[in-house]
């Protein structure tokens, strides 16, 4: 131990060095030895095996000047959608090597499906898709690649980060998907018509009719969806007049539909009615007796093809079943992807529906469809009360609220965040510690009645009584735009700063970009009482064929444009010099920014369609004054 001591004490453990030299047996190690490795080839280099050979990055081409953005003819469309595919598979196969991977995919398969492909039209003489002759293995090979394009997209939105505007642009997207695969399957192709399309269109020799599929909860669930891009929200509800003038008729009566996945996993109506057809047209066993159950039991094995009769036959019904089925699970399904690790990419391999019947209970023997995907998750859907929502009783309607408020995360996101009864229940002090249970808000009684502990503050940022003006806005979602944005733009400075806030900031998003429920063309009922009792009735007469954006841009943009600007303006004032987090005037600006930007693109869009030549109006802009919107966007473009 005293050796030890001293061995501490000596000049060299205090680093102070005198010369150079050591003492005798020093540098000697006995044992270095064992570390040699004088035959390094044969035993090291066989521990690590051959080196990795470098990875080969093949390019992935997703623009080409020789081909058109807008497909001009079936040639054009097909080439597209395969180098389109073959580029977003490369990119996805290589995601180790390209960074944001999956963002790029999506974009691309965003822009060919809403894009590149035309949207179809009811008249048959105008349709991009049935003017011209078509032969089958077009219409085949067309469908394929649809449902090729709608397996990429499925796989690359589930790869990245999850929002609400994301979701709100995936429905859109399936949905075009859908009507144009829903035109091609109508095309009477000239050299071997396929009798799936002679029956779904109605031209099949004998006593049919066409059908169609419904829009479903995509006119409905994804009203509550934001959706920022002025293309997107016109595509939504072209979408949405193209699906019901396939499914009614000019009597006023419905076609049958089929592939109603949202609302029931067991074909009926529509399904039992084409598969009978089928049936008959391609001598497959029918069961005896026809009994409603039997005829059940076929359907499903058919449609699933668990029976591959008809799929090994006609493959063009299998992928349109299946984009049919992307198309209603964007819409209303469940999580599609069972939980993984953050920033696991899929592929579209994982996107591939596996379809199979199985009962529904023991005791009910009646199949239904067993889909399946990403793993062997189940592609299940939400509640179809809550989705579909046919009564509109305010009874009714808040329990369908609450069918999905106690469901999953993502159930949840499709609600509204400009629906009181949402935000009350969502934001409210008392709500968020779970010491009370959801509550209906429809009317402003109903918020003078809420406690201070109940009322929605966002982190204090808004006194109680701003609190109860600020939700009141939200009772009338036809006028809420301007009273909104004047709350933000008029009055108390503090107002204003509260849009730092990122709850704020998703709420008063919601209240100008979710579209709402969209008017058919053929509804022309009028107001002929007030109030309006039927709660129903009411949200029908304030629909909106483009969207209440789009409508009050159509009505006054004079006044949005201005609460926009001041916003702006008295944001701007409060800037410190420098971004700093703590500071409210750096988010606050940014989101003013970004607000305007947004409205501006609308306004633009709005202006382009109203004055376009040669081309009528977009339904709900018909009465838009042109001079007023060039005014408004010229004093936003200044103040930006």
């Amino acid at each position: 131990v005293g050796g030890r001591g001293d061995e501490m004490n000596s000049d060299f453990a205090k680093g102070l060095l005198k010369n150079l030299r050591t003492d005798g047996g020093a540098a000697a190690h006995p044992f270095f030895g064992r570390l040699r490795r004088d035959n390094y080839e044969e035993v090291v280099k066989a521990l690590m095996g051959d080196p990795r050979p470098d990875p080969i990055l093949i390019p992935a081409v997703l623009t080409d000047e020789n081909m058109p953005d807008v497909a001009t003819d079936y040639h054009t469309a097909a080439s597209s959608l395969l180098r389109i595919c073959h580029a977003c598979s490369l990119l996805l196969q290589q995601r180790r090597l390209v960074k944001n991977a999956p963002a790029f995919v999506a974009s691309a398969a965003q822009y060919a499906l809403t894009v590149t492909l035309p949207m179809p039209h009811l008249d048959t003489n105008v349709c991009f898709w049935r003017k011209s002759p078509m032969r089958r293995e077009t219409q085949t090979n067309l469908l394929f690649l649809i449902r090729r394009m709608c397996r990429i997209y499925s796989a690359a939105t589930s790869s990245v980060q999850q929002s609400r505007g994301l979701v709100g642009i995936r429905t859109t997207a399936f949905a075009c998907a859908a009507c144009v695969a829903d035109a091609i399957a109508r095309v009477k192709c000239i050299d071997d018509p396929s009798p799936f399309s002679l029956h779904y269109s109605g031209l099949n020799e004998g006593p049919t009719r066409p059908f169609g599929f419904e829009s479903g909860s995509f006119e409905k669930l994804a009203a509550n969806l934001p959706i920022y891009d002025p293309q997107l929200t016109s595509l939504r509800f072209q979408c949405l007049d193209y699906m019901r003038g396939m499914t009614i008729k000019d009597d006023g009566t419905w076609n049958p539909t089929i592939f109603n996945f949202d609302t029931s996993l067991t074909p009926y109506g529509g399904d039992l009615e084409l598969i009978n057809h089928l049936s008959i047209e391609l001598a497959l066993p029918r069961p005896h007796p026809m009994t409603e159950n039997a005829m059940v039991t076929h359907a499903a094995r058919l449609i699933s093809g668990s029976n591959g009769a008809i799929m090994e036959i006609l493959p063009e019904f299998e992928y349109f079943r299946d984009i049919v089925f992307h198309f209603k699970h964007a819409v209303s399904g469940a999580t599609s992807t069972p939980d993984v690790e953050d920033g696991y990419i899929w592929l579209p391999t994982d996107a591939t529906l596996h379809w199979s019947v199985k009962s529904i209970s023991d005791e009910n023997k009646t199949l239904q469809y067993h889909v399946t995907a990403f793993r062997g998750h189940l592609q299940e859907f939400v509640d179809p009360v809550a989705a579909v929502q046919k009564d509109k009783t305010q009874q009714n309607a808040f329990a369908s609220f609450l069918s999905m408020f106690s469901k999953s995360k993502v159930a949840r996101s499709k609600l509204s965040c400009a629906d009181p009864t949402n935000i009350v229940n969502s934001c409210g002090e008392k709500f968020i510690k779970g010491k009370a249970k959801p509550v209906s808000v429809k009317n402003e009684d109903d918020i003078l009645h809420l406690t201070n502990e109940e009322l929605p503050t966002f982190g204090g940022v808004l006194t109680p009584a701003d609190s109860e003006r600020f939700l009141q806005f939200f009772t009338v979602p036809y006028l809420r735009i301007p009273l909104i944005l004047d709350f933000f733009a008029n009055g108390d400075p503090g107002r204003l700063v509260a849009l730092k806030t990122k709850s704020l900031q998703l709420i008063v998003d919601a209240a100008l970009f979710e579209p709402g429920l969209w008017k058919p063309s053929d509804y022309f009922e009028q107001v002929t009482e007030i109030p309006v009792v039927d709660e129903e009735k009411l949200q029908n007469l304030l629909s909106t064929p483009l969207g209440t954006l789009f409508n009050e841009i159509a009505k006054s943009p004079d006044v949005m444009t201005s609460c926009v600007i001041k916003i702006l303006e008295r944001a701007v004032d409060m800037d410190v010099g420098r971004y700093t987090e703590a500071a409210s005037s750096g988010p606050l600006i940014l989101y003013a920014t970004r607000l305007a930007v947004r409205v501006e693109g609308f306004l633009k869009f709005a202006l382009k369609k109203c004055t376009a030549p040669g081309q009528p109006r977009p339904r709900g802009l018909e009465f838009m004054e042109n001079w007023k919107v060039e005014k408004s966007m010229k004093d936003l473009r200044k103040t930006l």
